[in-house]
């Protein structure tokens, strides 16, 4: 008897994750659901999945903050973020702390089969809807948003778009992790984002933009 490949899906939103049991249920082994980002880690370790389908979007800790932890656990398995943020930095941040795919929630089921039958022999799977470029590729860092963050904000929100986590930046900056959680949700207000993984994003964002400034503008100069 052939083995099915064991996969695992860690999304929040129960319509979403039965919905992704059912589509693979007749292919594969789906050996967990999750919906705390907490539990991802422990759930992998638990049961050894050779895929986990990870929403970016989880209540407690975003995925792009634990790709790199849950890759240390369970090396042998094969991430795919699936989420609603179809951007081209997202995507290729995630794909640099460790996913092997990415793809958007409204993805068809074939593409979603599609990208599982990839990551398992091994390739890189991003679906062809994410954009060949960020919307904000080219563009001007313009914020004015950002007048009103302190100092300490704006140092935080740098620290976020270099993809460090809320524990890294409190070490780093000699701050309880608390503290960085508070400030985080204070910089989320005066922003007007309403998500932890808008947050993340919009420093993302914001980094590369700034880079691509830098770069533009040590160019002129030479």
């Amino acid at each position: 008897m052939i083995r099915r490949a064991a996969v695992m899906i860690a999304d929040d939103h129960p319509l979403v994750s039965q919905g992704l049991k059912a589509v693979l249920k007749p292919q594969y082994n789906v050996v967990a659901v999750e919906s705390d980002a907490r539990e991802v880690v422990n759930s992998a370790l638990r049961h050894r999945p050779d895929v986990i389908i990870l929403d970016l979007s989880m209540p407690h800790r975003n995925g792009l903050e634990l790709l790199p932890e849950l890759i240390a656990a369970v090396p042998q398995a094969k991430v795919i973020v699936v989420t609603m943020h179809i951007d081209r930095t997202l995507a290729d941040l995630a794909m640099q702390s460790g996913a092997h795919g990415f793809l958007p929630k409204e993805s068809s089921a074939e593409e979603l089969n599609n990208a599982i039958a990839e990551v398992l022999e091994g390739k890189r799977f991003i679906s062809p809807r994410v954009p060949k470029r960020s919307f904000r590729d080219g563009a001007a860092v313009e914020h004015p948003e950002l007048d009103r963050l302190t100092p300490r904000h704006l140092e935080i929100l740098r620290l976020i778009g270099d993809g460090k986590s809320s524990g890294e930046i409190a070490e780093e900056l000699g701050l309880s992790p608390r503290t960085v959680e508070f400030h985080r949700s204070s910089i989320r207000k005066a922003l007007g984002v309403t998500t932890e993984i808008g947050l993340v994003r919009f420093a993302v964002v914001l980094r590369v933009g700034s880079n691509r400034s830098q770069e533009s503008e040590d160019t002129s100069e030479a």
